[in-house]
């Protein structure tokens, strides 16, 4: 028996290559998009903000459905295994929580929009 045979050992391997390739990707989504102070100081509005904001996560899906793609892929075939239910579910939850998790900017500004200065109606139609 392989020690690839075991679940456990395959979902901490998996769990730690999709972290180590979020760890370096994530900051480099997060910086093309600006910071809450550089829309503050450029005195962007809500909407401005909110359109940023969809922007990001249509980034981020995209490359988490690019890294979910071809990742499991290569490591199927670097390792000879094929990769379960049990280990594509821990590998999503991971990357998913770890690619979010790690917008700085992303999350001061949905903070910012949805607790500090929350949408008003003279915001939609003023």
């Amino acid at each position: 028996m392989s020690i690839f045979d075991n679940i456990l050992f395959k979902i901490s391997l998996f769990s730690i290559i999709y972290l180590l390739i979020l760890i370096i990707v994530s900051p480099l989504i997060d910086h093309i998009f600006t910071s809450l102070d550089e829309d503050i100081i450029g005195k962007e509005n809500n909407l401005q903000i909110l359109g940023e904001i969809i922007g990001q996560v249509i980034t981020i899906a995209i490359v988490w459905y690019t890294i979910n793609l071809y990742v499991s892929k290569y490591l199927e075939n670097l390792f000879d295994i094929k990769i379960k239910v049990a280990t594509k579910t821990a590998i999503n939850v991971i990357s998913s929580i770890a690619l979010i998790g790690l917008q700085k900017n992303l999350i001061d500004k949905l903070e910012y929009i949805t607790i500090s200065h929350p949408f008003r109606l003279t915001d939609l139609y003023g």
